[in-house]
C-alpha cells in the first residue's frame, strides 16, 4: 500500500519579537493539525499553553544544565 502524500513548507521568522514569533509558531501549528485532520481550528488556547508549557521546560532544562556545568555556584 502506499500512501499519498502532499508537501508543507513552513515560514519560520528570523526577526521580530518573543511574542511575535510565539503566535506565528502556535498558528502554523493550528494549520499543520487542520491539514492533518481535515479540521478548522479557531481556538487554539490549548496549543497555545503546550507551546508555553514546552517552552518553560526547555529553559528550565538550559537553566540547571548551566548550573550543572558551572559547579552548582550562585
Amino acid at each position: 500500500m502506499s500512501i499519498k502524500t502532499d508537501p508543507i513548507t513552513f515560514e519560520v521568522p528570523s526577526n521580530g519579537g518573543y511574542n511575535y514569533r510565539f503566535n506565528e509558531c502556535v498558528e502554523q501549528i493550528a494549520k499543520l493539525i487542520d491539514r492533518y485532520f481535515d479540521t478548522d481550528i479557531e481556538d487554539v488556547t490549548r496549543i497555545n499553553d503546550l507551546v508555553d508549557q514546552e517552552i518553560v521546560s526547555s529553559w528550565r532544562r538550559e537553566r540547571d544544565n548551566q548550573v550543572e556545568i558551572n559547579g552548582g555556584s550562585r
